[in-house]
């Protein structure tokens, strides 16, 4: 059966409230994503950039690429995973996991380990309604994100910082992706083309790049690439441009999905991910899990 958590959302003493956290908030976030870099130069992080990505860049012109054979392997996809998105009328699911501090400093509004530790998340497919309860040191974060609108509290107090806004919608938005895969992207995505085949851990994968307008969060566009297995049509790899924030637009990161299991009905869910920046350096990000998962209320056995 799957493993049910619990999590104590009650204040404790000591923490700090949302106002006095949204200063902080701001001022470690006040930097731009560049002069971030700058100051972990300055601490000696050079060698980072020394590593480069061989991952092809979300974005590139792709002429010549395949359209048609692109759609039909994105729906083909989305079958293999049970088309969670267009099936399920209510998602839950929780996570646990853990930031590396080289993410925490060079993208300190988006990774939020104040609050972004654990997670009880909520995704209402026909509706759009995505409410995610994240919990950490400081506290109790609660998102609410629907269509366009964005609501955070910092426990218990709404914050009106554009930033902490900006940051709360692209994430709420990238991990709907990163639950749903495919049958989201076969909805929401265009410009479909396979560019080539690449390997990722033993396993020969389609890549399937395409557009999002909007993108994730605020962003007005971004762009993807979808690796999709050979044999088994599962979504091993997502990379994804960051064009929501300020700070990490003309960035690009991966995330990478393994221990893909199976719950009672018949639909095939990942429970390990792996995020890595690739762009404008090459950096472990973020990896968490998945420790239980309810559909339409139900909670399902994962074999």
């Amino acid at each position: 059966m799957v493993e049910r958590l619990r999590l104590d959302f009650t204040p404790r003493k000591g923490r700090m409230s949302g106002l006095d956290l949204e200063s902080r908030l701001r001022a470690a976030a006040s930097g731009a994503f560049w002069a971030m870099i700058r100051h972990l130069l300055t601490l000696g992080a050079a060698v980072l950039l020394a590593s480069c990505s061989s991952l092809p860049v979300p974005g590139l012109a792709t002429a010549g690429a395949s359209t048609k054979t692109a759609r039909q392997l994105m729906k083909q996809s989305a079958a293999s995973h049970g088309n969670a998105w267009q099936k399920y009328r209510k998602v839950e699911v929780k996570y646990t996991g853990e930031w590396s501090v080289i993410a925490t400093r060079l993208q300190p509004a988006l990774t939020d380990p104040g609050f972004r530790g654990s997670s009880v998340e909520t995704y209402q497919p026909a509706t759009g309604k995505v409410r995610q309860v994240h919990t950490g040191p400081l506290g109790t974060k609660i998102v609410a994100r629907q269509g366009p609108g964005i609501h955070v509290s910092l426990n218990g107090i709404a914050s009106h910082d554009r930033e902490v806004l900006d940051a709360a919608a692209l994430v709420a938005d990238a991990y709907t992706v990163f639950l749903f895969g495919p049958s989201w992207l076969a909805r929401k995505g265009t410009d479909f083309k396979l560019i080539g085949e690449r390997m990722l851990d033993g396993e020969r994968c389609h890549l399937i790049a395409g557009r999002l307008s909007p993108g994730f969060g605020n962003s007005r566009e971004d762009h993807f690439i979808a690796w999709i297995s050979r044999d088994s049509s599962l979504m091993r790899r997502f990379q994804f441009t960051l064009n929501g924030l300020d700070s990490t637009r003309g960035a690009d990161v991966d995330v990478t999905f393994s221990d893909f299991q199976k719950a009672a009905d018949g639909s095939v869910w990942p429970r390990n991910f792996v995020e890595n920046i690739q762009r404008p350096l090459l950096a472990k990000a973020h990896q968490w899990r998945m420790k239980s998962l309810r559909l339409d209320g139900a909670v399902r056995s994962i074999q």
